[in-house]
C-alpha cells in the first residue's frame, strides 16, 4: 500500500500549466493555499498528484475524504490531477498551520493512506478514460493529461 503525503506546489509552475489548460485549479487563496495529494501514480517518468478540496459532493471524478466517524471532510479531485516535477514540490508541514486546521489535514491524510489502493486505482482509471477514449464527458470535466505532460517536459523555471 502506498504511503501518501500532502504537498505544496510551486505557484509559478501551476500558473505555467494553467496557460495551457484552464482546468488546472488555482492553488492560491486568501485563507489557505490548495495542496496536493500524491504520488498517485507514475507514467512516462512523471509523478501525478491531485488537489485536495473542501468540495464535498460525490462525483465520478473525485473521491470523498471521510474521517473515521464517516463525516465527509473534503475530496480528492482526480479530474484535476496533474504531473509535477519533484523540485516543484514541498511536503506540507502541518505544524505550521492553525491547530484546528492541522488536525483536519491529519484526518484527511489518514483517510488517504487507509484508502491508498482505492485512490490509486481510481486515478489510473480516470487517466486512462481521458487519454484512451473519446468520451466527451471525460474530456469536458478533466484536465488534458497528455497536454499537461507536454507542458511538464517544456517547463524550465525562470
Amino acid at each position: 500500500m502506498a504511503k501518501f503525503k500532502f504537498y505544496e506546489v510551486d505557484k509559478d509552475y501551476v500558473a505555467f500549466l494553467q496557460k495551457g489548460d484552464g482546468k488546472v485549479p488555482n492553488i492560491a487563496y486568501s485563507t489557505n493555499d490548495k495542496f496536493l495529494c500524491g504520488i498517485l501514480f507514475q507514467i512516462n517518468n512523471m509523478s501525478y498528484y491531485a488537489p485536495i478540496s473542501s468540495f464535498n459532493k460525490q462525483q465520478k471524478s473525485n473521491i470523498l475524504i471521510k474521517n473515521r466517524a464517516g463525516k465527509t471532510l473534503g475530496s480528492i479531485r482526480l479530474s484535476f490531477m496533474f504531473p509535477v516535477p519533484d523540485e516543484m514540490l514541498k511536503v506540507k508541514d502541518f505544524s505550521k498551520e492553525d491547530p484546528l486546521y492541522g488536525r483536519l489535514l491529519a484526518e484527511e491524510l489518514d483517510y488517504c493512506n487507509r484508502n491508498a489502493d482505492k485512490i490509486i486505482d481510481r486515478a489510473k482509471y480516470i487517466y486512462e478514460a481521458v487519454t484512451q477514449s473519446n468520451d466527451p464527458l471525460w474530456q469536458k470535466i478533466c484536465c488534458n493529461f497528455k497536454k499537461l505532460e507536454r507542458l511538464y517536459d517544456e517547463y524550465t523555471p525562470s
